[in-house]
Formats: structure tokens, sequence, C-alpha cells
């Protein structure tokens, strides 16, 4: 068997490789524009909640009130802060997905070459040894011929 064809198992590899990396890549992307979209909801939440507070303060809220909302305020500044945590963490998770496709595509790329130029020295070796074939046939051929010439009945 050819070298470049038995090569082709160690490119399929490298290739799913390649492809199981980039699922991965997506689903990080995807985890990360998640995480994004609940930050920005949670802020805009905890941005309307202190505008709602301030309205009520203007218009006189009582003790109790004010106490309450402020508690639900931090509990809310908690919950923006665990989100941007969490957004780190998958923009991590991202960001190494995304140099594991990279390495795994250099990879899948880097057999592609080796089987690449395999069958280019496979074609190489079977054009010298069809040369070669057709060389002695054809010092045969003239060697008969000579032969022939120079056999009884020519001399």
């Amino acid at each position: 068997m050819k070298r470049g064809k038995r090569l082709e198992p160690v490119h399929d590899l490298a290739l799913e490789a390649e492809r199981a990396a980039a699922r991965r890549l997506a689903d990080a992307e995807r985890a990360v524009a998640d995480s994004q979209q609940r930050l920005e909801q949670l802020e805009h939440y905890e941005r309307e909640y202190r505008a709602g507070l301030q309205q009520r303060v203007t218009d006189g809220i009582g003790a109790t009130g004010l106490r309450d909302y402020q508690a639900f305020l931090a509990r809310l500044g908690e919950a923006v802060a665990q989100q941007r945590t969490s957004l780190a963490r998958a923009i991590g998770d991202r960001d190494a997905a995304r140099e594991q496709w990279l390495t795994s595509s250099t990879r899948r790329r880097a057999v592609g070459k080796v089987i690449e130029q395999a069958e280019v020295a496979d074609r190489r070796a079977l054009e010298r040894r069809e040369q070669r074939e057709l060389d002695e046939h054809a010092l045969q051929s003239f060697n008969r011929s000579r032969s022939d010439d120079t056999g009884p009945g020519h001399g």
C-alpha cells in the first residue's frame, strides 16, 4: 500500500479532532454570548431599580421600604458581580477552546501536507519505475534488433 494511502486514517482522525474542537468552540462562543446577555439584562435591571429608588426617595419612602429596596439592590449587585465572574470564566473557556481548535487545525493541515508529499513521492517513484521499465524494454528491443542484424545470414 502506498504511503499516502496508509496515512489517510491519520488525516481522518485529525479532521475529526478539528471538527470536534470547532464544535466545542461554537459551544463556548454561545456560552459567552448567553453570559454577556444575562449580564446586560442584570445591569439594565439594576439601573432601572436604582432609578426607581431615586424616584421613591423623591416621592417619600418609609424606612422599611428604603431598607428593603437597599437590600434588594445589594443582592442584585451580588448577582451582577457573579455574572461578571461567570462571563470572565466563559471568555476564558472560549479562548482555550479557540486555542485547541487552532492546534487541531494546524495538526490536520500538517498531516495533509505530509500525505500530499507522500503522494508526490509515490508518483515520482512510480514514474521512475515506469521509465526504468521502458528503458529496459527499449534496450532489450535494441539488443534484439542488433543481434538480428549480426546473426547468421548477415555477414
